[in-house]
């Protein structure tokens, strides 16, 4: 007789290597459905990107269509090098202008300490 009067059906060890077995089984399910969710994320990932250039092939139709085809004469990137730096000349210039003004402050400087 068990602990309420009652004796149980099967022994306890039986009924966890039961419980464990459904356990398992309901892991490789819910194992198998995680995998075909990130088999769908992939794939929807991949339609994505034809989407996006297919959107991108729609938006150059309508701008050319807009801009009277001038958007089909334009160069699809810009080539143009960025403009020259300052030529050495006017930077020893400026150079000069700098070193004229620090003598100048330091004589003010001094002027105020004395």
């Amino acid at each position: 007789m068990g602990l309420f009067g009652r004796t149980p059906d099967k022994p306890p060890k039986e009924m966890v290597n039961e419980w464990s077995g459904k356990i398992r089984k309901e892991m490789r399910v819910i194992d198998r459905q995680i995998r075909e969710m990130l088999e769908d994320t992939f794939e929807s990932m991949e339609d994505g990107e034809d989407m996006e250039e297919a959107a991108e092939a729609e938006v150059d139709k309508i701008l050319f269509e807009i801009t009277a085809g001038a958007l089909g004469k334009a160069p699809s990137k810009v080539t143009d090098e960025l403009p020259e730096m300052e030529p050495a000349g006017a930077t020893a210039a400026s150079d000069e202008e700098s070193e004229e003004d620090i003598e100048e402050m330091q004589s003010r400087l001094a002027a105020l300490r004395s």
